[in-house]
């Protein structure tokens, strides 16, 4: 929950349109052959409202009905965006060298008196309350203490003491693992042999889960296409399945699991969220899930329904049939958006009963506390973090966040989204914004309690969680500006120069804003490459980015105010994961280097860095993971690719004997000549 005494002080001040929308009368002037003279770029060229940027900040709601107008609104100008994008493919591949005098003009209608939101003491809590569940509080089995990290690994996690979701778990006593649909439950009686204990059946596609004393929570989807029409969670996700439409395809279950009897475990309780799984951690007894949905809405024309004959029409008379056809499904979309309700828009949430029923829970609170949105991202896509207590009565929260798709990060103390400020449609027509992303903190050091901190804004984007990191209370944040090289868009006379990569410092506000304050920056880091991998470790940051080479640059960020590039190492290749091994030393994986520069998609390589002199980074070993060159004089190819190159937590480093374990798939081909009868083959 995002507890009320942080949220007291937050004032909603959006202004609201109205959701409806409206016909223009003026449209461009003539266009000559390029397009660009008068108003317009190209024919029948919309009339989108003005988009702006503005605080990042988190803004709460306090009225159900602001949420609804909100979302409509922000969901009629993304149709139009679509129109409008559709229009300019059809100049571009149809109509370019033509012109037309008369059109359509299409905007957002903004009623300049709708309320604003009050401000609000209310704090985003969710509202669903678990009925009453046993306590899962219990020991490991006897026999003499095992520890982890001394006795046993367990998942590679990014932060100590934050644990992150996986496929297999162990407690040093047992191992838990997802296999296909079952669970398996191994046990450990002594090192080196494994006992079977049990196996149950999962719903949906088991995927990750956490591990915490007696209880464990299994992370699974539930896809609309492995449903029966007669399993009850069928109608929920079908909104009309005789026009073979479906509200959301697939939900996300959490399975509480009950292993006191490791031989028979049982399950406590299911519950299922629409929409995607993000991921998921545990910080002593609270486990923080982080999902994202985004409503399908039914029956939006996003492409006009063109006359049969329109393609054997002359240009003229194309755009003219376009701009009748453009007119026709903008009023079709008002009266689809106009019958919308907010219920279209939220993330559902169902439980399955003691009986196997599924009852739904209440979606959202009669004041939607429970929702919050930075003001000018409000879209239909919902980030939701929901909050279970495994040492209570198993009771959970949810926090829905307007956002598009996050990147998650959690210390002990804080976790952290990373979005684009803007969803895609956001830009279009839009170029004098570049890409930049929303970080929202969370006060996590609590069990059970999730308490908003503030928002900051950085330049770029942020590639994945080892961008992301706390320390003392400080923020910082590795990212990519122009990450995309829109090189397409009008620079004047200045010659694009590709991406850029800075190092954000951020801090939460001392003024008691619900801001993150930019202490610290530094930019202009290997112009023209961009970030491959990251990593925070205490107040040093290592940076991997690439283009033909890969450099390794060490930053000093032990003044949060003034982070400094110390060194820099250019080695073939590039490291995809940077893992510590202690104070002076890396062990990264990724794809090896080809002479001349560029990778060799086809070599996996590991690489161990001394950075004993920070400023002076060396490379101290590299080893390439691939099949061994055959016996004999024939031609040879092969290929090697491991999982641990995008997937962390498929890379288990053993310092007590000071072993690497990482998954490998490896191919070889041989082609050789052989002659048999006097025949070649």
């Amino acid at each position: 929950m995002l507890t009320k005494g942080v949220w007291a002080s937050l004032a909603l001040m959006m202004l609201l349109a109205s959701g409806c929308l409206g016909l223009a009368d003026e449209f461009a002037e003539d266009v000559d052959d390029d397009g660009k003279d008068g108003q317009t770029n190209y024919p029948n060229e919309l009339q989108l409202a003005t988009r702006s940027r503005s605080s990042p900040q988190l803004q709460i709601y306090d009225d159900c009905t602001v949420l609804e107008r909100d979302l409509k609104t922000s969901l009629a100008e993304e149709m139009l965006v679509s129109l409008d994008q559709a229009g300019w493919w059809q100049f571009q591949y149809t109509w370019r060298g033509g012109w037309m005098e008369d059109g359509i003009a299409v905007g957002v209608a903004v009623d300049e008196g709708a309320p604003m939101a009050a401000e609000s003491s209310a704090d985003i809590d969710g509202g669903q309350t678990a009925g009453d569940s046993a306590s899962n509080a219990g020991s490991p089995p006897s026999g003499a203490e095992r520890e982890a990290g001394k006795d046993y690994s367990g998942t590679n996690n990014q932060e100590e003491g934050v644990d992150e979701a996986d496929f297999l778990k162990t407690d040093g006593y047992h191992f838990y693992m997802i296999n296909g649909k079952r669970l398996v439950i191994l046990g450990i009686p002594e090192f080196g042999n494994v006992t079977y204990e049990s196996n149950m059946t999962l719903e949906g596609n088991p995927m990750q889960m956490l591990l915490s004393n007696n209880s464990l929570i299994v992370i699974s989807a539930v896809y609309s296409w492995d449903l029966v029409p007669t399993d009850p969670l069928y109608s929920l996700l079908a909104a009309d399945v005789s026009k073979g439409w479906w509200r959301m395809q697939n939900m996300v279950k959490f399975t509480v699991i009950d292993i006191t009897n490791r031989s028979a475990p049982s399950i406590s309780r299911e519950l299922y969220l629409e929409g995607n799984y993000l991921t998921g951690r545990l910080i002593n007894s609270t486990v923080r899930l982080v999902t994202h949905s985004n409503a399908q809405i039914h029956d939006l024309q996003t492409y006009p329904q063109l006359p049969n004959d329109y393609w054997q029409m002359d240009k003229e008379n194309q755009i003219i049939a376009w701009d009748t056809a453009i007119g026709v499904a903008i009023a079709h979309n008002t009266q689809v958006i106009d019958a919308l309700s907010l219920a279209d828009f939220a993330p559902r949430i169902h439980e399955r009963t003691s009986t196997g029923a599924i009852r739904d829970l209440p979606a959202f609170g009669a004041d939607c506390s429970e929702f919050a949105a930075a003001s000018d991202s409000i879209g239909r896509g919902f980030t939701t973090i929901t909050s279970i207590d495994l040492l209570g009565d198993l009771s959970y929260e949810v926090d829905h966040i307007a956002s598009t798709w996050a990147t998650v990060y959690a210390s002990s103390d804080m976790l952290l989204l990373a979005e684009p400020a803007n969803d895609w449609w956001w830009y279009w027509r839009n170029d004098g914004y570049e890409d930049a992303s929303n970080i929202h903190a969370f006060d996590i050091s609590a069990d059970g309690a999730t308490t908003y901190i503030g928002s900051g804004r950085v330049n770029g984007t942020v590639q994945d969680q080892f961008s992301l990191s706390e320390y003392d209370g400080y923020i910082r944040i590795a990212s990519t500006s122009d990450q995309w090289g829109r090189w397409w868009l009008d620079q004047g006379e200045e010659e694009w120069r590709g991406p850029e990569n800075h190092v954000f410092v951020l801090s939460p506000s001392e003024t008691g804003t619900e801001e993150l304050i930019e202490v610290g920056h530094i930019g202009g880091i290997a112009e023209g490459e961009r970030l491959w991998s990251s990593r925070f470790i205490g107040d040093k940051g290592y940076l991997v980015t690439f283009r033909n080479v890969d450099p390794l640059w060490t930053i000093d960020l032990s003044d949060p105010a003034n982070p400094t590039v110390m060194g820099e190492l250019e080695v073939p290749g590039v490291s995809t994961y940077i893992h510590p091994l202690d104070e002076g030393h890396l062990l990264t994986i990724g794809l090896a280097g080809r002479e001349g520069g560029g990778l060799d998609w086809g070599k996996t390589q590991i690489s161990l860095f001394d950075v004993t002199n920070f400023s002076d980074p060396r490379l101290a070993a590299s080893q390439l993971l691939s099949p061994a060159e055959p016996d004999g004089k024939g031609s040879w190819s092969s290929w090697s690719y491991s999982e641990a190159t995008y997937e962390h937590k498929a890379f288990t480093y053993w310092a007590p004997k000071e072993l690497l374990a990482v998954p490998l798939s490896t191919n070889r081909y041989v082609h050789d000549t052989m002659v048999i009868d006097g025949r070649t083959y």
